[in-house]
């Protein structure tokens, strides 16, 4: 440890200020609040503080930042943001400094987010020890009131004097040029410790059972009275998400400027708590209700991220309930009345044991590509043919998807819709149902579009060989089906039968006649179709009725049969029961889900259908895996 006297510590604070190649950030007084502010000279440092409104997780998850730009006038023109400039943020207290500790495993993990990690790397850290408690905090309960680890420097303010415990070289590095100090004495660290050692007595709130608990205390309770009781009176507002230094989730947009040629791509904060959060393309929403937005926030803390990566996503720190104007924020009180009256009903909410696969590109930045080949299917559905600039096969496997990008409008994901044996060149099938597929819809052959990926799990094919398969596809969900359909007719050799059903509303929706068509002519295998509805003047000779009635009259042996479902959510939950009414059992069944996947990598948790990322674990999943969870179906 080192030591410096007011002086020396203020002179300390006032170069780095000054010098040009570091923006200073530190803790600064808002009325009679406190905030992250850059400093323009040290006497605006305030140590002494409680807590601040917003966490320091915007100086490196900022709630409006630029991840590129682009020029729509140009063919392809893109160009990533870059966070260059080294920053020095002063006064992070230990409770925060943990939340950013865990914001490091989400967005540095298995994907790492370019633009995160260039601000993390170019962030020396100054950490400050706790000098008041704030009303509402716990952090001496749940341990994050010290740390030992994750800073560069830690400040320990005294009455007299500033203690400083060297974390890193940087750090040493920096007090080295910029500081005077002295070797610490053994009665200034004896202080230092005493202070740490008495901060627990003096947090006035403690939750009834251990933050370790909290999973199996969720696990217990998912229709507790509690979340509809309190979601009765949120506001939906989303402001403890926005405050919580463990809430990291975001959407994206693009911005044109005024002369509607040059724009920014820009990542703004987003919440669970919002409506819209899981609103997809076709307009439904996933988690319509209060109660089951409200609900999500605390099982995401307490249950869904230790799954995942070993921490509670909750510190202590208070603000959430300081911030809700309701009163129904503070997870304390909720663990509190939970502990206190358990349902005892347990509720398995498991991730499945899938490997994630990392994609090796520029996460951020979509490849350029040309449309080459574009055939209207029916009012609303187009194929187009793809072909990367850089001549290379995308090199997806069946079931996975892209974002597909339109620089101005913004990205969509969509499935894809051919086997991976098609050369440097995919297919995509896209509904016209939003901004993004409707402006693809103008485009022309050669006109250039953006791709990011491919992203997902698909289809386990490993899995599928040596047995019998049976594909059941409604609607649109004929193309991410398509994909393994043909990939298993290109290797016949590997599959025993091949049976394939097909449902759509109308003769009119039909899709993909021309491999309708060929499947209808193949001996070893069994082809049918059906429409949900015809009128006598559309000339259709087939089946009519939902796609359920083309089930029992298949042959098959349920122990050597997969059953590969895709198509719209209300379908199969029908289609589940009556292929289990026919002895599938459901290892046997794989399923692929939608939902809004808009980052592709499992952080901006759009896609979240309770602890599972269906981006990173999906779209594809073993229906045994997941038919235990209530956001699945």
């Amino acid at each position: 440890m080192r030591t410096m006297d007011p002086d020396q510590w203020k002179a300390f604070i006032d170069r780095l200020i000054e010098e040009p190649d570091f923006d200073v950030t530190g803790v600064t007084e808002k009325g009679s609040r406190f905030v992250f502010a850059p400093l323009g000279q040290a006497s605006e440092l305030r140590l002494d503080y409680d807590i601040t409104i917003l966490p320091p997780k915007k100086e490196l998850l900022p709630p409006n930042e630029d991840l590129l730009t682009f020029d729509i006038s140009k063919p392809f023109d893109v160009l990533a943001a870059r966070h260059e400039r080294k920053k020095v943020l002063v006064g992070v207290h230990p409770y925060d400094l943990i939340a950013i500790n865990m914001m490091d495993q989400v967005y540095l993990g298995t994907h790492v987010d370019d633009n995160y990690e260039a601000r993390r790397q170019n962030t020396i850290i100054i950490a400050s020890d706790i000098i008041n408690i704030p009303p509402k905090a716990f952090c001496g309960s749940l341990g994050t009131h010290t740390v030992e680890t994750g800073y560069d420097l830690l400040v320990t303010p005294l009455d007299d004097r500033y203690v400083v415990t060297e974390g890193t070289p940087a750090g040493t590095a920096l007090l080295e040029k910029f500081a005077e100090t002295r070797e610490s004495s053994r009665y200034d660290i004896e202080r230092v410790e005493k202070l740490r050692a008495e901060l627990p007595s003096r947090y006035l709130r403690s939750p009834h059972v251990d933050k370790y608990k909290w999973s199996e205390i969720l696990e217990e309770n998912y229709e507790h009275p509690l979340w509809e009781e309190n979601a009765r009176k949120c506001l939906t507002c989303g402001t403890c998400t926005l405050v919580c230094p463990t809430c990291v989730c975001y959407d994206v947009h693009d911005e044109v400027e005024l002369d509607l040629e040059r724009g920014k791509r820009k990542r703004t904060w987003d919440g669970c708590l919002l409506k819209e959060f899981t609103l997809v393309g076709s307009g439904e929403i996933f988690r319509e209700t209060p109660t089951n937005r409200y609900r999500h926030r605390y099982y995401r803390k307490g249950m869904y991220l230790p799954m995942r990566y070993g921490f509670v996503a909750c510190v202590g720190c208070g603000r959430c309930a300081t911030q809700c104007l309701a009163d129904i924020a503070d997870p304390l009180e909720v663990m509190n009345v939970l502990a206190s009256s358990s349902m005892e009903d347990k509720k398995k909410l498991p991730i499945p044991e899938v490997k994630v696969h990392g994609v090796k590109q520029e996460l951020l930045i979509p490849k350029a590509a040309d449309i080459i080949y574009k055939e209207p299917m029916t009012d609303i559905d187009t194929l187009y043919r793809i072909r990367l600039d850089s001549g290379e096969a995308l090199g997806h496997r069946p079931g996975q998807f892209i974002e597909l990008s339109i620089f101005g409008i913004g990205e969509a994901p969509i499935s894809i819709a051919s086997s991976p044996g098609s050369g440097p060149e995919f297919d995509l099938l896209v509904r016209k149902i939003g901004d993004v597929t409707s402006k693809l819809d103008t485009l022309a052959l050669g006109d250039k579009i953006g791709i990011r990926g491919p992203f997902g799990n698909g289809f386990n094919i490993e899995a599928l060989k040596g047995r019998n398969l049976l594909y059941v596809g409604g609607g649109c969900g004929l193309a991410p089906l398509r994909s393994l359909i043909n990939y298993s007719l290109e290797h016949r050799s590997e599959f025993k039968k091949i049976s394939i059903l097909y449902g759509c509303k109308d003769p009119s929706s039909l899709l993909f006649r021309n491999d309708l068509e060929s499947w209808g002519t193949m001996e070893d295998v069994d082809f049918r179709m059906t429409v949900n509805i015809c009128r006598s003047d559309e000339g259709w000779k087939g089946n009519i009725g939902v796609i359920t009635t083309l089930i029992p009259d298949i042959d098959m042996d349920p122990d050597t049969t997969m059953a590969i479902v895709v198509g719209p959510p209300v379908m199969y939950k029908f289609v589940i029961r009556e292929l289990k009414q026919k002895g599938i059992p459901d290892e046997n069944i794989i399923v692929s889900l939608e939902r809004r996947m808009k980052c592709g990598v499992g952080k901006c948790g759009h896609c979240q259908i309770n602890g599972v990322y269906v981006c990173l674990e999906g779209p594809v999943f073993n229906y045994a895996d997941i038919m235990g969870l209530p956001e699945a179906f």
